[in-house]
C-alpha cells in the first residue's frame, strides 16, 4: 500500500487491471488480467447494509473506491494493491461533474 499525505481523498496509489480472455486451441478459455495504469483511490470499507443489501448472484459488496474520471473502467475490471484484490461489480459516475467516479468492489479472496 502507497499513502501520501497531501494527496487529498485520494491517499493511495494501486494498480488497474482490464480483464483478457484467453482461448486456448482445446476450446478452454482462461481469464487473465492485464495492467493498465497505476492510479490514486480513495478506499472504504462498504457499510454493513451496503454489504447486506448490495449483494447479487456474482457478488457482495465489501468495499466502495473512488477515483478520478475514466471511459474505460466497467464491472470484471481489477484494483490491486500488494496481495490484495478487488475485483469491479459496478461502477456509478453521479459524482463525474466532480470529476470523480465511484466504485462497488468484491475483495477476492475474504
Amino acid at each position: 500500500m502507497t499513502r501520501a499525505k497531501g494527496a487529498g481523498r485520494f491517499d493511495r496509489v494501486m494498480r488497474l487491471e482490464s480483464p483478457m480472455r484467453i482461448e486456448a486451441g482445446d476450446g478452454h478459455a482462461e481469464l487473465q488480467f492485464e495492467t493498465v495504469s497505476d492510479i490514486w483511490v480513495e478506499l472504504r470499507r462498504a457499510l454493513p447494509s451496503e454489504q447486506a443489501n448490495g449483494g447479487r448472484i456474482d457478488g457482495i459488496v465489501t468495499h466502495r473506491a473512488t477515483i478520478r474520471t475514466r471511459e474505460d473502467v466497467s464491472g470484471g475490471w481489477r484494483l490491486v494493491e500488494g496481495a490484495r484484490k478487488f475485483r469491479v461489480l459496478a461502477v456509478s459516475d453521479i459524482a463525474r461533474r466532480k470529476g470523480a467516479m465511484e466504485l462497488l468492489l468484491e475483495e477476492e479472496g475474504r
